[in-house]
């Protein structure tokens, strides 16, 4: 098994260049640039432990946040106050949060873009 060292990883982002997360913005589904596809391979890659990752509350209708455990058998933990009402509501919000994990910095769009 492959361990995630962040300060490691070979491919490094800039998390104050805007341009990459208003391309997902604009387009979450796809396709992406290749540096934008870095990104999110990178995000995809992190440990299981602490992961952000979507609980389905109702199909097409309800969304929470929770955390994963990263261990077979233990559920996630639902994160407190966190109910999204469209899965793209719920995937950028996830999106700006593992960019803060990785990065440090705020997804902040200007205001065409709604961050």
């Amino acid at each position: 098994m492959i361990i995630y060292d962040a300060d490691n990883a070979i491919y490094r982002f800039d998390g104050r260049c805007m341009d990459l997360a208003r391309e997902y913005k604009m387009n979450p589904r796809g396709p992406y640039s290749a540096k934008l596809q870095q990104i999110l391979d990178r995000m995809r890659c992190t440990p299981m432990q602490g992961r952000y990752a979507l609980l389905v509350e109702k199909p097409f209708e309800s969304f929470r946040l929770c955390r994963l455990s990263g261990k077979r058998g233990i559920p996630p933990t639902i994160v407190d106050g966190i109910v999204y009402s469209s899965i793209a509501e719920a995937e950028w919000d996830i999106f700006k949060r593992r960019w803060k994990d990785l990065t440090g910095h705020d997804v902040i769009l200007d205001s065409n873009h709604d961050a």
